[in-house]
């Protein structure tokens, strides 16, 4: 009886360590990309909104078999940028610029960090400006932890945004927060 109750955890602790070794010999992969992030935004003038974008998932960036054996990633900061794009195309009322007032970001279950306004036209400090490319240090920040949280955990991440139109944005005026975003992911292939 002693025997078999051995032998049984024997058994057990080599299927353990063989299963444990298999997950090491994987061969290492890595990939090295820019990926953008681009939803449409919409809103209505002079109504703060705020619109759940849809998930970001490690998977829409380097595919789903890279995500099953993944191991890490590294940000590229050089590759990084947020832009608003389409807002120059909307057209306002006695040609006044078209701006989103106090453009709110929330990644995951942060704080928002409000950018100021997003404007056709910026000439105030808090105001930057549309159809740019932005890599400010905030911005930087918060792409850090979109990638982040789709680097780790769940691999995937919720972003949120809210602002104050001064004209009626909709669906078909095609204005569209861009997030970009280059990364090396290192992940294991099996054979």
């Amino acid at each position: 009886m002693k025997t078999i109750k051995l032998f049984t955890i024997f058994l057990l602790a080599t299927v353990l360590i063989t299963s444990c070794e298999d997950k090491e010999n994987g061969t290492p992969q890595k990939i090295t990309k820019t990926y953008t992030y681009s939803q449409n935004i919409r809103g209505s003038v002079g109504v703060k909104g705020e619109l759940l974008l849809p998930k970001l998932n490690l998977s829409d960036v380097i595919g789903a078999e890279a995500v099953n054996n993944f191991k890490n990633g590294e940000l590229q900061l050089a590759d990084s940028h947020l832009e608003i794009s389409g807002l120059s195309q909307i057209e306002s009322p006695d040609t006044v610029a078209v701006v989103l007032e106090d453009f709110t970001i929330k990644v995951g279950t942060r704080q928002g960090v409000n950018l100021g306004d997003c404007s056709t036209d910026p000439q105030e400090i808090n105001e930057f400006a549309a159809d740019v490319q932005q890599s400010t240090n905030v911005i930087i920040n918060l792409i850090r932890n979109i990638f982040t949280d789709v680097t780790s955990g769940n691999k995937s991440t919720e972003i949120t945004v809210s602002f104050t139109p001064n004209v009626d944005i909709n669906s078909s005026d095609n204005v569209q927060l861009q997030i970009s975003f280059g990364g090396t992911y290192n992940y294991l292939v099996f054979e």
